[in-house]
């Protein structure tokens, strides 16, 4: 019965699933964007985060209409609009590849980036002090400090590498078509020296020329600073002075929105659509 059940579902569909609890004697609904439908699990994406539902706990599912994404009429009425790059408009770790390495290291999901992201080369990288190539010899010895042995290192360091993620096809359709009615679109990015490579490797070369890299402005979000040198930025490629008051601007990280709106911006937490 399940399996009927759940054939209607296209994935990439909005969709409420009622499922059975682990006790077996309650249920409760899931609503969502249904992101896999395997043989023995539904995945979906609400606003709690992924979800892991099995199909023989499944009672009922159905499609349901998608909603407004708000966050594209926030940026359709842009004079300006500015987006981050990564969780906006790339993801990383589709394969599961350092998901599955994550778990053989002993972390927890998204302990690596976080491992990562707390080596001083991190913060002296995306200020343009240091370069992706010593940040990531500083993750090797600092995991082979931890004690992992070295093939399980190679291989981790390896996979992170190879991963230079891929582009998010609902914000990456609304840049295309902020751009085509003449918009002007910038992406600010807490970066590297490797980012504009990295675009053009996962086909988002286009957007380079829009590039906003804290590696290059010196300041990183959410430094005061780092909106200072962004926004002088703009009005330097736009050829006049811009109002801050003209800037829409989106992140997914709350901290970073914060300080836009301190600095005059517009600006709203990056939500998908859901």
């Amino acid at each position: 019965m399940p399996d009927a059940l759940i054939q209607p579902l296209t994935v990439g569909s909005r969709v409420v699933v009622r499922h059975l609890l682990e006790d077996g004697a309650r249920a409760t609904d899931t609503v969502g964007v249904l992101v896999e439908r395997g043989p023995q699990h539904l995945r979906v994406r609400s606003d709690r985060g992924e979800e892991s539902i099995r199909i023989d706990a499944v009672v009922a599912a159905k499609e349901v209409p998608a909603r407004v994404w708000r966050l594209a009429s926030f940026l359709r009425r842009a004079r300006i609009a500015v987006l981050d790059l990564d969780g906006v408009l790339r993801d990383f770790d589709a394969s599961g590849e350092r998901t599955r390495n994550e778990r053989e290291l002993g972390l927890p999901r998204e302990g690596l980036p976080e491992l990562a992201f707390s080596l001083p080369q991190a913060g002296q990288m995306v200020v343009g002090k240091t370069t992706y190539a010593a940040w990531v010899r500083a993750l090797t010895a600092r995991l082979l400090e931890l004690g992992h042995p070295e093939p399980l290192v190679a291989q981790v360091v390896q996979g992170w590498q190879r991963d230079r993620g891929t582009p998010v096809a609902a914000t990456v359709e609304l840049v295309d078509d902020l751009r085509a009615k003449g918009t002007p679109v910038f992406v600010f990015t807490n970066g590297t020296d490797r980012v504009p490579a990295e675009l053009e490797q996962i086909g988002l070369g286009r957007l380079v020329p829009s590039l906003l890299n804290t590696h290059d402005l010196g300041a990183a979000k959410p430094d005061p600073q780092a909106y200072a040198a962004a926004h002088a930025e703009i009005s330097r490629r736009l050829g006049r002075e811009v109002s801050p008051a003209e800037v829409r601007f989106t992140d997914d990280r709350p901290a970073n929105v914060e300080a836009a709106r301190a600095f005059g911006w517009q600006a709203q937490v990056f939500r998908r659509p859901a």
